[in-house]
């Protein structure tokens, strides 16, 4: 069936039959959620797939809380270069493991990363969750993600990455879905402006990202119209000016010195993009369940499928080995991995 007529089916199914019951959290002989994150949000169904209903756990895991009324754009701004001048200042304290940064998608489950964590051994107090609080004041965390636009998200982000980064601990990266659009709009300012960027960021693994262009780009950007169904942030990667206009997926981070890994699952259709960036490792992953458009005419599984595929890249064994090695030095992720890696001192497999 063409593009188009999937597209209309997809919407309209959004619309008439609302959000599918939520596909497992967990593929097939994947180990339980370890609870890494802080407790707030839908279990199941992260970014552009539907939600579960919230739940709440506690957990090892802090994510930072950001002050009463947020920052405001100018405050996050300000912060973020006096913060990002205090790190390259400052000398680094390199001889400590990497502290991973993980940023949810759209309605997304603050502990998202858990099941990859635990898969790559990666002790709870070296993980830290985004909080979208820090770009749209509320006291909902899982409704700020919703809110806040990618651009919005970037600012807060950008200015927390230079804060937790003024000691010169590594960071790594990882975002997911919505998340993983905030991230390479935090790269793409770096690149553009190489002294605003954070030494401490070594590198970003970047999750079944919606940051198409063209029509799917639009499409990805309709999600807000739908509560339970995730959007772009309204993501744009194709910039424009005076001198013309660029796609700043094109060698995302070589600029600013951060390694990027792209994962995605084509069989997820609308949840991420087709082309490949000039520069930029993309790896696609293959979870075994076929395309969103098998099963067709069934529109609650397409739309299950849709989500089951987005989700697969927080369950494999293989992204996880490739975020591991990319953590312990950046370009070695091979795809697949022949051998299991884990981060040094962390749990169990």
């Amino acid at each position: 069936m063409s593009g188009a007529l999937l597209a209309v089916t997809i919407a309209c199914a959004t619309f008439l039959v609302g959000p599918a019951a939520p596909p497992s959290a967990h593929l097939s002989g994947s180990p339980p959620s370890v609870g890494i994150a802080e407790p707030v949000g839908p279990a199941r169904g992260l970014g552009l797939a539907p939600t579960g209903k919230p739940i709440r756990q506690r957990s090892p895991i802090r994510v930072p809380h950001p002050p009463a009324g947020g920052l405001g754009i100018g405050g996050v701004i300000v912060a973020g270069s006096l913060l990002a001048r205090r790190r390259r200042a400052g000398e680094g304290s390199a001889a400590y493991g990497p502290v991973f940064v993980y940023v949810p998608g759209h309605g997304g489950d603050p502990r998202g990363f858990d099941d990859l964590a635990a898969r790559m051994g990666i002790d709870p107090k070296d993980v830290r969750v985004f909080d979208y609080r820090w770009a749209w004041p509320t006291a909902d965390m899982i409704e700020a993600s919703r809110r806040a636009t990618t651009d919005d998200a970037a600012d807060a982000l950008g200015a927390y990455l230079a804060a937790l980064g003024s000691d010169g601990r590594p960071i790594y990266l990882v975002g997911h879905s919505k998340g993983g659009a905030v991230i390479t709009e935090v790269v793409s300012r770096w690149d553009a402006v190489p002294a605003l960027g954070v030494d401490a960021v070594i590198g970003a693994t970047i999750l079944d990202p919606p940051i198409s262009s063209g029509p799917l780009g639009l499409l990805q950007s309709l999600g807000w119209v739908h509560g339970e169904t995730a959007d772009d942030g309204l993501f744009s990667p194709v910039r424009c000016g005076w001198t013309g206009c660029h796609d700043v997926r094109d060698r995302l981070g070589e600029r600013s010195g951060v390694e990027v890994v792209i994962v995605r699952n084509p069989d997820a259709g609308f949840t991420n993009f087709r082309d490949r960036p000039e520069r930029v490792r993309v790896y696609d992953l293959d979870d075994r369940g076929g395309s969103m458009q098998s099963r067709f005419p069934d529109v609650v599984g397409m739309w299950q499928r849709m989500g089951e595929a987005h989700n697969s890249v927080l369950h494999s064994d293989t992204v996880a080995d490739c975020i591991a090695a990319e953590a312990r030095s950046a370009g070695t992720c091979s795809w697949p991995s022949p051998e299991p890696s884990r981060i040094s001192g962390g749990g169990q497999r």
